[in-house]
Formats: C-alpha cells, structure tokens, sequence
C-alpha cells in the first residue's frame, strides 16, 4: 500500500540537527538556521522549476537526484549544513567547489564540504545553469502541462521508492520485480497511463527502472 512521507516531518528535523544540540553561540546558529533554511527553499523551487529534479529525505541528509540518478546529498550537522559527493557523483560540480574554500570550507577532504551563505548562490547559479543547459528545457510556461508530475508527487514517490529497498515493480506479464542498484537510472511512470486518463496524483506514480518503463510504454494499448 502505498505510503506518503511528509515534507513538513522532515524538513523540521533537518533543521532540528542544525541547532538543537548546537554547541554554538546564539548568533552561529541563527546564521545555520537561516543557512539551511535557505538550502531547503532553493531546492523545493529546483524541483518546482525543473521535472528533471528530484528530491527525497533520507534519514541522514537530503538526497538530490537529476534526470534519475542521485548526483549528491545535502546533510544537517551541528550548526552547519555539508554538501556531500560520495566518490564518482558529481566530479565536475566537485572540482568547482574544491576550487572555491573561501564559500566551501573543507569538511572532509575530496568528498565534503560546508555550505555558506555565499555557497548558496553560487551552488543554485550553477545547477540552474548546467541542469538546463544539459537538458535544453523551454521555458516553465511551456513544460507545466496536464502530464507533468508536479515535484512534491515526484519526491513522494521517490521517498517510498528508497525506503521500501528500492525495488521496480517490472512491467506485468512481461519482467519480474527487482531490486535496483544505486547507479541504475530511475523514471517516474503514471500506473494507469496518462493517455488512458490517468491523473499525476501520488496514488497514480510510480518510480521504475528505465527499461522497464520503456517497455511498458512500448507495449501499451
């Protein structure tokens, strides 16, 4: 059965590991507060702005995915909100914010590393400009239609996707359920299909394998 996970809910305790157990004056962990808070809006209008992107809690860090795949997480410590790319994510966004320790101080050498208030507009300048470049986007205007599946449904069903061990559904009658690995690219499928009626609520999205969702819309009637 299909669960949700609430936005609200995590995005209090992200903040609450920023400043409750804060060994800092009040003025430091006003600034992590106000630091993370900002993270958390920059990149809830990301995901407005842009069906490539999607964003799903986990328990430790708020993980950010592109065009289906996890590119790196955002993570709540001690008055301080780290940017952090596991080995093999990232490397061109990691070798920009290696070359920037005055806005990214070095939290763990070549895989971590703070955020400041000055990190915060450059990181959004850069996404918004690699990400749609990559992608050749048109305008907002023009992508908000009837089968776009707005960013909060998609974080929804991400959420449930990662927390239920990452399994695809398959494609009934055709492939068997299975477990994904970190590296396999994900699609956000519609159960009952667009083309059939079918609406872009929670209850009608699904996250998939990309070669299942490709067969399953080859194969559709």
């Amino acid at each position: 059965m299909k669960k949700g996970y609430g936005d609200i809910h995590y995005s209090v305790l992200f903040l609450d590991k920023i400043v409750a157990r804060a060994d800092a004056s009040s003025s430091e962990a006003l600034l992590a507060y106000r630091i993370a808070s900002a993270l958390l809006r920059h990149f809830d209008a990301l995901q407005c702005e842009n069906p490539l992107v999607t964003l799903s809690f986990a328990t430790d860090s708020l993980r950010v995915y592109f065009s289906g795949q996890l590119q790196f997480h955002i993570q709540a410590r001690k008055h301080r909100s780290i940017i952090w790319i596991p080995g093999g994510f990232s490397p061109a966004l990691r070798a920009q914010i290696q070359s920037r320790p005055d806005i990214f101080p070095v939290e763990a050498e070549h895989i971590s590393w703070i955020v400041t208030a000055g990190g915060i507009e450059w990181l959004f300048d850069y996404l918004r400009h690699q990400w749609t470049s990559q992608t050749n986007l048109p305008p907002q205007s023009v992508v908000t239609h009837t089968r776009e599946i707005p960013g909060n449904v998609r974080q929804a069903a991400l959420s449930e996707f990662l927390n239920m061990g990452r399994w695809c559904p398959g494609v009934f009658g055709i492939t068997k359920r299975h477990r994904l690995g970190d590296d396999d690219r994900i699609e956000f499928d519609h159960i009952l299909p667009h083309s059939a009626g079918g609406s872009n609520s929670y209850w009608n999205v699904q996250v998939m394998c990309a070669e299942c969702n490709r067969i399953k819309r080859a194969t559709a009637r």
